[in-house]
């Protein structure tokens, strides 16, 4: 097997945790709209808005990984992806390069989802003893 196969086939593996990051956001909606009319459900709301983004950005990332076999795809996969985004200027990214920009979103994901549920754990306290 090939290092590309191998690495795709990870990155599809890590990638398709966005269902556990969408999941974990529903215990602190529930908090959101126990505050639904103070300043601080603005703030969870933000957040959970944030993940779910990531969340979608890791759904379709993982959906538009498996299209990509090998380096010898990445013209025909930027040309497919520029009848919807517009043409991009400049050289095609190499898979290494689109690998690391998925590894940002990756984490950040987790981050907004420990934000999250931080932020909602901390006013969950405050309610309780306030």
């Amino acid at each position: 097997m090939s290092d590309i196969t191998m690495t795709n086939k990870i990155m599809h593996i890590h990638l398709s945790s966005w269902r556990y990051f969408a999941a974990l956001t529903l215990p602190p909606l529930v908090l959101t709209f126990n505050l639904l009319f103070s300043a601080s459900c603005v703030l969870l709301m933000g957040l959970f808005l944030l993940t779910h983004y990531y969340c979608w950005r890791l759904w379709l990332d993982e959906r538009l990984f498996q299209l990509i076999e090998s380096e010898c795809d990445l013209i025909e996969f930027d040309n497919g992806m520029a009848h919807l985004w517009g043409k991009r200027k400049g050289n095609t990214c190499t898979l290494v390069e689109r690998w690391s920009g998925v590894r940002v979103i990756f984490y950040k994901a987790i981050f907004s989802v420990l934000a999250l549920w931080f932020v909602s754990s901390a006013m969950a306290l405050y309610k309780t003893l306030g």
